[in-house]
């Protein structure tokens, strides 16, 4: 690991732990460095792969089974329409999730969608990661607030599981 690389993971190791986020190295031998991080309400990766010169941020988000009785057909096409649009509007990349019918091997888990961001290592702050990770809180609150107003879902209380997997919130 270079220096740079070096100052950059303990940069935003260091941000996270003072922003009282807990914090958990992954090794993973595709990266410099992988942290989960529960950053506020919610989980996010944060990860700087091999051989590039970004840091890649992202949470995933899978809809919780309360939403998922809830979801027809077209709820979920208006769901997904919905939220692209608040993510272009917003200039946020967000993505869905679904697992494919008689896919092998390890399938993803779904449905859910996850939205993501990077910094780049010559744009690098501390400012920089503050204002990536409201952005990114603020556009997965977002989005499950679509979920549930085209659900009729009553917001509730995130599960808070303590697994390296994706959140559910109902």
């Amino acid at each position: 690991m270079t220096d740079n690389v070096e100052k950059i993971k303990d940069t935003i190791k260091n941000w996270f732990q003072n922003e009282g986020a807990k914090v958990e190295s992954i090794s993973n031998p595709r990266a410099e460095f992988l942290f989960k991080v529960k950053f506020r309400r919610f989980f996010f990766t944060v990860v700087k792969p091999n051989d590039q010169h970004y840091v890649q941020i992202e949470s995933q988000v899978i809809i919780s089974p309360q939403h998922l009785k809830k979801l027809t057909a077209e709820k979920m096409q208006n769901f997904q329409m919905e939220a692209m649009k608040f993510a272009f509007k917003h200039g946020v990349s967000l993505g869905f999730i679904q697992p494919m019918p008689g896919q092998k091997g390890p399938k993803p888990p779904g449905p859910g969608f996850v939205i993501q961001d990077r910094i780049y290592d010559d744009g690098f702050s501390e400012d920089r990661l503050w204002q990536v990770m409201i952005r990114l809180h603020s556009a997965v609150d977002m989005v499950i607030a679509i979920l549930n107003d085209i659900t009729g879902q009553i917001p509730g209380k995130t599960h808070t599981a303590e697994d390296a997997g994706p959140s559910y919130y109902t």
